[in-house]
């Protein structure tokens, strides 16, 4: 049988990020034995669309030896971060921003005097990885035997405005590992808006949020608990009145007297009414099912698809094609809308391989040849890794946007899944009369998906842009399209303080800036963001120069926010330098200082192996396989290092193999149901499972999640109202952390 690998390296965790997790060296999840979470602090702070989230946690050692621990944070999608700090017993010791490279250099320089850094960046260290990652990680030593770890990290997030409700989802809900506890929870969320708060809710039953003062523009509420076990997301949502007409609103702040002042401008469109009915639709939908689409982006990309597909008419038609390294499609005509269909096309989908690599251009040539009719759609589900065929994201998107000219031009729309979706690419695309929207592996897609879709039918508003006034400089637009419902906005900055005209459209204000009494103290680094964003986009488009990336190094410093060619760095700045290991499977890869000349690696299954280093990547690297018969468990590499003076450094490294594919029993509360019943499940895994999900027709997949209580994964779900009479299969897969993959079919019979 082949083996899988699962490392615990440094950022290799991250692939299973959840949000603010320390994972001790010698495991690859939580284990409160070793470090339990003893204290979690967030605060939130709304500002109009501009999210503020600081979190701060105190880590405790259960061990009487000096540990070291894999600090893994998944933001949610858009997000950055801007501060990040570790402890030293009481003192604290702050992020510094660099130079990427340079981050690294001081880092390893660090590790080589036995003196453990936090490092801080976006995502993997290659540079392609790095522009599209939202996972971020960092290595927390020393942890004291008995002792305790405290790790801050704030980031800022701009909350999408849709229907008016604005939407703040902080991920505590496990994704990845099975439970997560707290000793002591804090939350404080405060919120104000220039445009007047109709309503104010939290999500989550487990978590008594207290409202303590609410006005017609400011909310602020909280809550304290102990001993709490994450089971689910916290979120809030903010409801705007609606706006009888449309009206500007500016906020503004100046830091020194000398430079330049900072403004949002924004304009909240009204509400429409649902669209009730319209003409038939023509809908192209394109499907990723290449390896780099493995578990969590598969399942949230299907639940995308299915939820499209469900909601077509019978009057309406869709086309399916799967791409990988080849492209299929479902049907050699367009194909009615209506359940049944699109149950048919579905089942069609899951019998089709998940393999091979990701030729993303001739899938969007092939969607582009099927459309023949005027108003139709074209809807994408990927990441956008494109590894087969026409690689350049330059390329691809200047192919299509040609293409697509020539064409019956379909609106494109993108839903991306994956913190590693290339999101660049992907605006690129559905810039050809259409929208991207994006999910991170640990976001709750429900929001997000529902108004992705509502605007398949809908067109965005037309003529918003604001007029250029003399005192305006450096204006960037916050959003690609605004929708009826939504808000347009756009950041920039005002030479002086000044009144000063804004116009967007029909609407008009006269403002004396800076606008209000009121601190805004985010707009500075919004906009440096925007700027920092447009210049991405332009390496993206014309590829690297100095000049360019030197601004997003000095922007990125000054108004403190990693890009992807900056880096959190927390030292104490007298030695202000690691040995990044990145492996794959089965390929060892290793980042080591200019100074060594030499690495071999030392397997324990007896295979001594040097390192190539490879200049293109300023990477060592090698191949290797475990023997077939190597048991299951933790097993060590060594490494030595040699550096040109003949100075010689080991260092020790995990993996594990874990071949067995989890064992599953389920259970249910009974054996026979009627159309709208609640169905209750329970099901019992390998201790090593990472993830358990329900599967039945007709039935979105359904998490189990697992219940302290009764010592099992739990799950309810409610069986649709128009569900046919007749027995049914019930499958409940387990995937283990080496995703290994268990099941058990079970039936369900359902009443007249």
């Amino acid at each position: 049988m082949r083996h899988r690998f699962l490392y615990s390296l440094v950022f290799a965790s991250g692939l299973f990020a959840d949000v603010g997790t320390l994972i001790p060296n010698t495991k690859q999840a939580p284990d409160p034995a070793i470090l339990s979470m003893d204290e979690m602090a967030i605060d939130i702070h709304i500002d109009g669309s501009n999210a503020r989230v600081l979190m701060r946690q105190i880590f405790s050692s259960h061990v009487p030896a000096i540990s070291e621990g894999n600090y893994v944070f998944a933001l949610p999608g858009g997000a950055l971060v801007s501060d990040f700090a570790v402890w030293d017993g009481p003192t604290r010791i702050p992020g510094v921003i660099l130079e990427r490279k340079r981050a690294e250099q001081l880092y390893e320089n660090i590790r080589l005097q036995a003196i453990d850094p936090g490092l801080l960046q976006m995502g993997e260290t290659d540079s392609d990885g790095a522009r599209r990652t939202t996972t971020f990680s960092a290595k927390v030593v020393p942890i004291p035997p008995y002792g305790t770890k405290r790790v801050e990290i704030e980031y800022h997030q701009r909350l999408p405005l849709e229907n008016l409700v604005s939407y703040l989802a902080i991920p505590l809900k496990p994704e990845a590992y099975r439970q997560q506890t707290v000793g002591r929870l804090w939350i404080t969320v405060e919120a104000q808006s220039a445009h007047a708060i109709e309503a104010f809710e939290h999500a989550g039953k487990s978590y008594p949020l207290k409202v303590i003062e609410k006005t017609a523009n400011k909310v602020r509420a909280s809550l304290e608990i102990r001993n709490f076990t994450l089971t689910e997301d916290f979120s809030v949502t903010l409801r705007r009145s609606a706006p009888k007409a449309q009206a500007l609103t500016v906020t503004a702040q100046r830091d020194v007297a000398t430079e330049p002042g900072y403004f949002e401008a924004s304009l909240v469109l009204p509400a429409e009414p649902a669209v009730q009915a319209g003409p038939p639709r023509r809908v192209t939908a394109l499907f990723d099912a290449s390896l780099s689409m493995q578990w969590d982006k598969l399942e949230r990309s299907y639940a995308a698809l299915a939820k499209l597909l469900t909601t077509l008419r019978p009057e309406d038609q869709f086309d399916l094609f799967l791409f990988n390294s080849n492209v299929s499609r479902y049907s050699p005509t367009p194909t009615p809308g209506g359940t049944a269909e699109a149950e048919k096309a579905l089942a069609w989908l899951k019998e089709q391989p998940l393999r091979g690599a990701t030729n993303l251009s001739a899938a969007l040539d092939a969607a582009l040849a099927a459309v023949n009719t005027d108003n139709a759609a074209l809807v994408l589900f990927t990441d956008g890794g494109a590894s087969d065929g026409e690689i350049r994201s330059g390329k691809i998107a200047a192919a299509y946007a040609a293409k697509w000219a020539a064409s019956k031009k379909p609106r494109t729309f993108v839903f991306a899944v994956g913190d590693d979706a290339n999101v660049n690419l992907l605006r690129a695309l559905a810039r050809n009369d259409g929208l991207l929207e994006t999910i991170n592996s640990t976001e709750t897609p429900d929001f997000k998906l529902n108004a992705f879709l509502s605007k398949l039918q809908r067109r965005p508003a037309a003529g918003l842009a604001l007029a250029a006034d003399a005192n305006l400089v450096d204006v960037y637009p916050l959003q690609e399209q605004t929708y009826s419902g939504s808000e347009a906005a756009w950041v920039g900055r005002y030479k002086q303080p000044a009144r000063t005209n804004f116009r967007s459209g029909a609407a008009q204000l006269n403002v004396a800036l800076p606008a209000s009494e009121t601190a805004h103290p985010q707009l500075p680094r919004t906009w440096a963001k925007a700027r920092v964003d447009a210049l991405l986009e332009k390496i993206e488009r014309d590829g690297e120069d100095r000049a360019t990336i030197d601004e997003i190094i000095r922007l990125s410093r000054k108004y403190k926010f990693v890009t992807p060619y900056t880096s959190f760095l927390a030292a104490p700045r007298a030695l202000l330098r690691p040995r990044l290991i990145r492996p794959g499977d089965p390929v060892l890869r290793v980042r080591t200082d200019k100074l060594i000349s030499s690495v071999v690696a030392v397997f324990p299954f007896g295979l001594v192996k040097p390192l190539k280093f490879l200049p293109g990547e300023d990477i060592w690297q090698t191949r290797f396989l475990a023997p077939v018969d190597m048991p299951d468990g933790t097993h060590a590499v060594n490494l030595i290092l040699r550096d040109r003076n003949g100075h010689t450094y080991k260092e020790s490294r995990t993996f594990v193999i874990a071949s067995k594919p989890p064992i599953v029993r389920t259970r249910m509360d009974k054996g026979s149901y009627r159309a709208g019943d609640a169905v209750e499940l329970r099901a019992s895994a390998s201790a090593t499972t990472r993830t358990v999900t329900a599967r039945m027709y007709g039935v979105s997949p359904v998490t189990l999640r697992w219940d302290p209580k009764s010592l099992a994964n739990t799950a309810r779900f409610t069986l649709p109202r128009d569900i046919a009479p007749g027995r049914y299969t019930l499958t409940v897969t387990a995937e283990d952390m080496a995703h290994n993959i268990g099941a058990e079919e079970v039936q369900i019979n359902v009443l007249p």
